[in-house]
């Protein structure tokens, strides 16, 4: 069996808060899966098929095994990634997903199927939750920035230049020796270098107070959301 555990994307990880339970083994071949899946769904790794995560990752699972599988992980990872999930959040999620073994201990006596279906829905083992736990202390950050890339639509500014002149002739002698500021905005898309646009503006004082106390307003409102 092939127990790789990958990482998932680019980036610099994360500093998560303790967990509960950190004696539980990790699930190697688990772990390469999940780290799989996500590269996958997040990032667009359209290489990394199913005959590959099930033979070579998961030593050859059966095919309706590795669905059920596939549905389950897939499930938990759009979780933790919509809510962009922290480690106090994650700790009280995976304790919920192993609870569902208590229900599953009183189905003994019931029909395969239904067994079979709570199966599909949780019940993790301590070291699945290791696993996902282990899986998401590193790739927290990676995967949220990549969604913030994805939903940004237009261009972004990528870089802001200023510099003060000083008029020394102008048609109007109240303007001589009037310093103005010229602000340089370049803007271009997320995953180039090079800008697509440059934006050239000239501000006096009184401009530029304005300009600032705009800038203000935005920052409230974004900081006013961001507690929301």
């Amino acid at each position: 069996m092939t127990q790789s555990a990958w990482g998932c994307g680019r980036g610099r990880g994360t500093t998560p808060a303790k967990m509960a339970d950190t004696t539980a083994v990790v699930d190697k071949a688990l772990l390469g899966f999940l780290n799989g899946i996500c590269k996958r769904q997040f990032f667009g790794e359209e290489d990394i098929s199913d005959e590959f995560l099930r033979e070579d990752v998961l030593g050859g699972m059966a095919e309706e095994e590795y669905a059920a599988l596939l549905k389950r992980y897939a499930s938990i990872l759009n979780s933790l990634a919509s809510t962009d999930m922290d480690f106090n959040q994650l700790s009280a999620f995976l304790q919920s997903q192993m609870k569902k073994r208590q229900v599953n201990q009183t189905l003994r006596f019931v029909t395969i199927e239904l067994r079979n279906h709570y199966v599909i829905q949780g019940a993790l083992t301590e070291s699945e939750a290791a696993t996902v736990t282990r899986f998401w202390k590193s790739q927290k950050t990676k995967v949220h920035e990549q969604l913030v890339k994805k939903s940004v639509w237009g261009d972004r500014l990528k870089q802001v230049s200023w510099r003060v002149d000083v008029k020394t002739k102008s048609r109007h002698i109240d303007q001589i020796n009037t310093p103005t500021g010229i602000i340089e905005l370049q803007l271009g898309k997320e995953d180039s270098e090079k800008p697509e646009e440059v934006v050239r503006f000239e501000v006096d004082e009184r401009k530029l107070g304005e300009l600032l106390s705009q800038i203000q307003d935005i920052e409230q409102a974004l900081q006013t959301h961001s507690q929301s």
